[in-house]
């Protein structure tokens, strides 16, 4: 096996891409859980979703991220318990995850495409209102990711979407 050598900006920019992966998806969906108490099948949550900020902090520094203006990074972990699911959302930031243990299923709401992620794979969220997906926990055993959230000042970790029809959310 040959190992390609990158240069420190490479590897760096590896880096931050790596970073922003493991937080998106989970931030927005676990900010939304406690919203979907109520809403339309296909939205319920079984059981509360947790989320616990590990770290929080503001950066002026720059970093390839699409960002217009100042941003409030936070880093937590999040738990999926078994049957639970975020309800429809979209992202406002950039969300990078790491999925720790259990399967995390994700359903697109643009085609209803569905994608199972396991442990250690990481996943990068698109952000904004034509981004809007569903994730939901239909193992045994809680999902447990490692989150990284890129937001606009003020911003909340995702927002509400409506319901696009697809089956395999349900």
């Amino acid at each position: 096996m040959s190992v390609m050598p990158f240069s420190r900006a490479h590897r760096r920019t590896l880096g931050y891409t790596a970073m922003a992966a493991a937080l998106c998806l989970t931030a927005g969906g676990v900010a939304n859980a406690a919203a979907s108490a109520g809403q339309p099948a296909g939205q319920a949550t079984p059981g509360p979703i947790t989320s616990e900020t590990l770290s929080e902090g503001d950066s002026g520094l720059p970093f390839k991220v699409d960002a217009d203006g100042p941003r409030h990074l936070v880093y937590r972990k999040a738990v999926v318990p078994p049957g639970a699911a975020t309800g429809w959302h979209y992202h406002v930031g950039a969300e990078i995850a790491v999925i720790k243990s259990g399967t995390l299923t994700r359903i697109n709401g643009a085609d209803c495409t569905v994608r199972a992620f396991k442990p250690g794979d990481a996943l990068v969220e698109p952000t904004g209102p034509d981004e809007v997906h569903y994730g939901v926990n239909r193992g045994t055993e809680p999902v447990v990711l490692y989150i990284t959230d890129v937001l606009p000042a003020g911003a909340p970790f995702s927002k509400p979407a409506a319901d696009p029809g697809c089956p395999t959310a349900r």
